[in-house]
């Protein structure tokens, strides 16, 4: 009897583990250990794979030389807002191109690859101030860091914009945790900008920068 009652009190507990829902917006440390949802391969699923792994192929076929930058820094395919207070017609949404430069209104290109957010404002600036605006007030925020892609057993596979200090753990959970079937506790990564390099193992710890394509395989047993 006694060995029956625990069985039955384990297999409660199991029941609410698995029932309990789970929360990956603020990352986790240990999400092999989780439980998830079975995440069955069904044709929505199926579909946003294929849609996610056309993405990833296209960025890294389009992505740049690799560029060595520090976090922080900007990096082809970065996003930023300029605004140039008084003056509309300057400010506005830029991308940083392939050669690392800006595109902008009357300046021209303006090379960015390298510099913090502080340091293209003081470019621009002194830029403006070489005989184009009087005093000019200059802004610019970063809208948005080159995504990264995760793919293979996770339950929502896709791009996700990434973030300072990211890593492989940080990433499968905001791409909903494994699945069911996933091999965990090391994925396959490829690093953006390595036009011949091939995906290699990295375990959960592994830093993830602008760009990377993260892949989660299947186990077998």
């Amino acid at each position: 009897m006694k060995h029956i009652f625990l069985a039955s009190v384990f297999a409660m507990v199991a029941g609410l583990a698995w029932a309990a829902p789970q929360d990956f917006s603020s990352g986790l440390t240990d999400v092999s250990t989780v439980p998830v949802s079975a995440g069955e391969a069904n044709p929505e699923w199926i579909a946003k794979q294929a849609e996610a792994e056309k993405a990833a192929q296209e960025a890294l076929a389009n992505a740049p030389a690799k560029v060595e930058v520090a976090p922080g820094q900007l990096a082809p395919g970065d996003k930023v807002k300029l605004t140039v207070f008084g003056e509309e017609d300057l400010s506005g949404e830029f991308e940083v191109d392939n050669t690392g430069s800006l595109s902008l209104p009357l300046m021209g290109e303006i090379k960015a690859v390298g510099l913090t957010p502080r340091d293209l404002e003081k470019r621009i600036t002194d830029k403006l101030n070489d005989g184009y605006l009087v005093n000019p007030r200059v802004s610019i925020s970063v809208m948005n860091f080159r995504p990264f892609f995760i793919l293979g057993e996770v339950n929502k596979p896709g791009s996700y914009p990434w973030v300072n200090d990211m890593t492989v753990i940080n990433a499968v959970a905001l791409g909903g945790g494994y699945t069911a079937r996933a091999k965990t506790g090391e994925v396959k990564l490829r690093r953006a900008g390595e036009k011949d390099g091939a995906e290699q193992w990295v375990t959960e710890e592994t830093k993830v920068f602008p760009g990377d394509v993260i892949r989660v395989d299947e186990r077998f047993f």
